[in-house]
């Protein structure tokens, strides 16, 4: 079946709401849509466009007008589908929208209707919104995110299954923790308390199971890995979210503990007495189950007045990987820095090793020199006492034998002293020298 429009009306209402609201509206073939405007040069808003003119900037400058064309009318093909009831559309983006469709099946074994909730998106959009990923990635991101269908009546994942367990067997021990110290039925609670439920109320925990399966799910289909404490792995880089419910600030209402307290309060002030004012809040903090996923970089989707998060899953999707993005990132640029600095430490320690390889070397010349000038100083006195007669000629041998032994140009090995190791210091060929004490 083919709607027909004039390319004027086209183009107004594409601009004034965006191609995806107008498929919405009309049951339109959405990518039948696109390629109609394409083929007739319908131009198509872009995303600053939408942003702008959502905050109240200026699009002026962002307004590509309608070119000029021969043709007057379009026919667009209408969508062809099961669907009999569609959800609200929510924002996608900055500029685009996502809708989620819920389509009805019927168990012809059971003859009962299961509801399954598929999500449509803008590919282009979510394509360019991860376009720090690898090509293959985001075609992967893509095909499973339009494959992929929640159902009520499907069971939760094993990780949200076991974290529920959790939940269950804290606040057991928290009720057992509060009784009597003697009652036999105490148990001190030594429990670590399981995620989320410090900031989601037991209202929503239905909710919050299924948003955690829904997470889980889609990350496992996507090759991720679910870490047992419900962080996703992506990669080498461990995602960090929270799942927090918003409050709603009221009056604090008195309990009728603290209505005792200020009535005695009151009282003492009256005798002039010296009291000390109950520290009672002003405000209460109500959960109004409203939910929202916080990142661990601070950024978060949250739920609105006519959308749920479970609606919102491209965008979660999104959000998840540009946080992952951010910490291989900050991951990848501290490697690169440990390893500078590594490096640097390397050059370091090798010139260090050089510098003192050759202080060594300069060393073991010294010392090796000042054995040729005691050598030399031996044999001209050796030729002094040749001279003055005033030493046997088995003396002056000796002498003459201890000088070749001294001599780093001869090194002579002596009969008890062996050789004499030139390099060393004098310090240290001094000490061999010295006579040393034996004990027998």
């Amino acid at each position: 079946m083919m709607m027909k429009f004039t390319r004027e009306q086209l183009y107004k209402e594409i601009w004034e709401t965006s191609a995806r609201q107008v498929a919405i509206k009309y049951s339109l073939n959405y990518q039948k849509l696109l390629n109609q405007c394409k083929e007739i040069s319908i131009p198509l808003p872009g995303g600053k466009y939408f942003y702008n003119r959502q905050h109240g900037l200026d699009i002026d400058n962002l307004i590509t007008p309608l070119p000029d064309s021969k043709i007057s009318d379009i026919e667009v093909e209408k969508q062809r589908s099961r669907i009999q009831k569609k959800e609200t559309v929510v924002e996608f983006e900055k500029d685009k929208r996502i809708n989620t469709e819920k389509t009805l099946e019927t168990d012809s074994n059971q003859n009962k209707t299961i509801n399954k909730v598929k999500i449509l998106f803008d590919r282009d959009t979510l394509y360019s919104s991860l376009n720090f990923l690898e090509r293959e990635k985001k075609d992967s991101i893509i095909k499973i995110l339009s494959e992929f269908e929640i159902s009520e009546s499907k069971r939760l994942h094993k990780k949200v299954i076991t974290y529920k367990e959790s939940i269950i067997a804290w606040n057991k021990r928290v009720k057992a923790s509060e009784r009597d110290y003697y009652d036999p039925r105490y148990q001190r609670n030594d429990l670590s308390q399981p995620k989320f439920i410090k900031d989601v109320s037991k209202e929503q925990l239905p909710r919050l199971y299924r948003i955690l399966d829904m997470l889980c799910t889609i990350f496992e289909k996507l090759g991720e890995i679910i870490i047992d404490d419900l962080r996703i792995q992506i990669g080498k880089d461990i995602v960090s979210f929270e799942v927090i419910e918003s409050t709603d600030k009221v009056n604090h209402e008195l309990t009728k503990e603290e209505a005792q307290q200020l009535v005695k309060y009151n009282d003492e002030v009256k005798r002039h007495s010296y009291a000390s004012k109950p520290n009672i809040r002003k405000y209460d903090y109500i959960p109004n189950g409203l939910l929202r996923i916080k990142m661990s970089n601070g950024k978060y989707i949250k739920d609105t007045k006519s959308n749920k998060l479970e609606d919102m899953l491209p965008e979660i999707v999104i959000l998840f990987y540009q946080c992952y993005f951010e910490i291989r990132t900050q991951r990848e640029d501290w490697e690169e820095a440990q390893r500078k600095c590594e490096e640097a430490k390397q050059k370091a320690r090798m010139l260090q090793e050089r510098i003192d390889q050759e202080k060594k070397k300069t060393r073991e010349f010294l010392n090796m020199l000042s054995d040729y000038k005691l050598a030399d100083e031996i044999r001209k006195f050796v030729g002094i006492l040749k001279d003055s007669d005033k030493a046997d000629q088995e003396t002056i041998e000796w002498m003459s034998r201890k000088a070749d032994w001294i001599d780093p140009t001869i090194s002579a090995e002596d009969e008890l002293l062996g050789k004499r190791e030139h390099y060393k210091s004098d310090e240290e060929k001094n000490k061999f020298l010295k006579e040393e004490k034996y004990y027998w």
